[in-house]
Formats: structure tokens, sequence, C-alpha cells
């Protein structure tokens, strides 16, 4: 059998939580592996737990794969891909942009695959999964049958694994531009130097679903390429959308162009300046859309998050006109769905207005959140009616 690792009575307990992570105080000392190993797992009695991916430089030293001994082999893998390539099968509709391979989620520690109308992204975040590649890559030729796959190993996440920087097209060709299918409408994708791997997958069903709700004068902040604005300009009358990168903007205009929407105004500016400059000029609006970058990313980021969540909110909350529709979002991990509830009340006092919850939303279906691993539900999306 593979190298053993013993954990400690406190890995145990962790162990018995059933989280899928194990972190380095958490294996008794003196003990390793190479980078990437399946190592087999025991308690300080020798028990058998499971078999795990080692990291040899991260604070997470073992992601369990099975609590079966059985070998992790070729066969191993490709019936975990077979079923997140059925499960997706079942819940994409609509669209060709979406996730096919969700880390842990997928039992794929470490490794996310997006599939762009035929052409997938990998991004590969474990040495474990990094020796696997040639497996993994000729697994998915024989599922999916991919148009061309492309590594967009650029995360600096591979920084702490001990894993080089790279991106690189390594089978088939990536047609330019690429283009996709949400629905109704079209986006421009590029891979290659795109926020993630391209688009932010994750809304997509958000984006959807909020564009029912348009209807008179949309403001979208944090616009990026457009994705919200162009769903909402089907039904409103104007679009105003606000994004602070000028590439990103130029992209939303050519995606504008692509769908053949005239109705947006594209402005180039801080989103909290813009608000601020709007209230005092005493705009309003029928609908406002909010999807900033995460504003919490670790804990100690948390009280300057909520803040600025609290800020971004409440201004938001005074621009919007009686019946109007608040989709306000954080896809920061680190503060949870009721503590952002509880800013989302607070900017309501603030405001004087009262809010009526419409829905509350994560990722897309596609994005499937494994229980015992709370890290992989991050993103909260909540509809709001303004009184």
């Amino acid at each position: 059998m593979e190298k053993r690792i013993t954990i400690t009575k406190k890995g145990w307990r962790w162990w018995r939580s059933g989280h899928p992570w194990l972190y380095r105080d958490d294996l008794l000392p003196g003990q390793s592996a190479a980078p990437g190993d399946i190592v087999a797992v025991q308690d300080e009695q020798g028990r058998f737990l499971g078999q795990a991916l080692y990291s040899a430089t991260s604070r997470i030293a073992l992601r369990f794969l099975t609590g079966s001994p059985d070998p992790v082999d070729r066969v191993f893998w490709g019936a975990r891909l077979s079923r997140a390539v059925a499960y997706r099968r079942r819940v994409v509709q609509d669209t060709d942009a979406f996730r096919l391979v969700y880390a842990e989620a997928d039992g794929f520690p470490g490794l996310i695959v997006d599939s762009y109308n035929g052409n997938l992204v990998m991004q590969v975040h474990h040495p474990g999964m990094a020796r696997l590649l040639p497996d993994l890559v000729d697994l998915l030729h024989q599922q999916v049958q991919p148009a061309s796959i492309t590594l967009r190993n650029d995360s600096e996440v591979r920084r702490l694994e001990g894993l080089p920087l790279e991106v690189e097209v390594i089978s088939g060709h990536l047609p330019e531009p690429l283009i996709v299918r949400e629905g109704p409408v079209q986006f421009l994708v590029d891979v290659r130097q795109g926020q993630k791997t391209g688009l932010f997958l994750d809304q997509r069903e958000n984006r959807r679903d909020a564009s029912v709700w348009a209807q008179g004068d949309v403001l979208d902040c944090f616009s990026y390429q457009g994705g919200f604005a162009l769903h909402a300009a089907r039904l409103a009358r104007r679009v105003v959308a606000v994004e602070a990168s000028a590439f990103s903007l130029a992209v939303a205009q050519e995606n504008a162009r692509l769908n053949g929407v005239d109705k947006v105004e594209w402005v180039q500016a801080n989103c909290f300046d813009f608000l601020k400059e709007a209230q005092a000029a005493g705009q309003t609006f029928d609908m406002i859309i909010l999807d900033p970058p995460a504003f919490a990313k670790s804990r100690g980021d948390r009280p300057a998050g909520q803040k600025g969540y609290l800020d971004l909110n409440r201004r938001a909350l005074h621009l919007l006109k009686p019946g109007g529709i608040l989709i306000t979002c954080s896809c920061s991990y680190n503060l949870a769905a009721e503590a952002f509830l509880e800013v989302l009340r607070q900017a309501a006092r603030e405001s004087r207005r009262q809010v009526r919850l419409v829905e509350c939303r994560g990722a897309a279906r596609d994005h499937p959140v494994l229980l015992a691993l709370p890290e992989s539900s991050y993103l909260k999306c909540f509809f709001g009616m303004a009184l």
C-alpha cells in the first residue's frame, strides 16, 4: 500500500466532522511524502481512515479522495468524471458555457474544468492533479470530445503548492474570437486573460433570472463585461452599466455590439463614487444590481468588508424607487449568508427603507455545494424589493 500518514487526535476529531481537508498541524510531527502523493491516512491506533492527496507546502496538508482502500487509478478517475458529466447534462440548460468539474464538490481536489462551446479550460491547483494531468486530458477526450483544451494555470494559489504559472493551449485549436451563448445573450470569452477562466459562470442563472425583474431604468454596478446589463437590457427601457476597468468595459461594449444592444450607457467609474454622485444629482432607478469583487478575502478583512458592503448597499437603496428591485451579491466566503443579510438589514435601516426579500440565491447549479466543505458555498445573491 502507498505511504501512510498518521494524524493527531485533534486531526481525527476534525476528520470525524466530515470535512475533506486536514491541516499541517493535524499530522504527527516528522511525517512527509512527495508533493501530490496519494497517501493512506490513519489515526494514532493505526486504523485506516481513507486516502488523500498530500501537499508538501500548503497549509492544507491532506485532501481526502475516498474512504476506501481500493486503488485510486484511471478507472477511479474515469468513474468520477463520468458522474460529473452526467450531472451537468441534468442541470445545465440553455447555454453552452458551464462548469464541468468543480474541485472537491465533484471529487477532484484542486481541479476546475469549464466548458465554453466545447472548448475546455482547466485550472490545476494541486500537485496531485498536475501529476494526473495526462490521464485527465485523455479521459476528457474520451468522455466529452472537446474542440480544444487550455491550461489556465496562472492563479496565485499554485505558488502555495510550489507549482509554476502558465497559460497554454495543450490540445486542439482554440477559436478566436470564442463566442458562447447564455440563454438569449451571447458573450465573447477570453480564456487566456479573462477573470477566472473567462467568464463568471457562477452567476449565470442569477443573470438570467434577474432579467425577469428588469423594467424602466436599470443600474448595473461592477458590470465587468456586461453580463447582468445585457440580460437586463432585453426588458429595461435604459441600462446604465458602471465598471472601473477600461479593458473590461471595452469587452462589454463589444458584447453589446455582438447582441445588437444599443440601450446601455457604459460608464467607466468607481462604483462608490458613481453612487454618491448619482444621489447628489437626484437620480433614481427601477432596478439596481450590485455584483462587486470580494471585499473580505480573509477573516482579517471581514470588518472592512462588512463596512464596504454596508456603504455600497446603503447608497444603492437611496437611489431605488419605491417598488424597485435590488439585486445584491457577495462572493466573500468569509462573510456568511446570515452576516451578509444583517449588513443588508442595517443598510435598509440607515437608508430608512423597508426591503422585502424576494429570493435568496447562490451559485449556478453546475457549482454544487459539498455540505462537508463550507468553502464550496461562497456566493450570496439576494433579490429584494424596496417598499
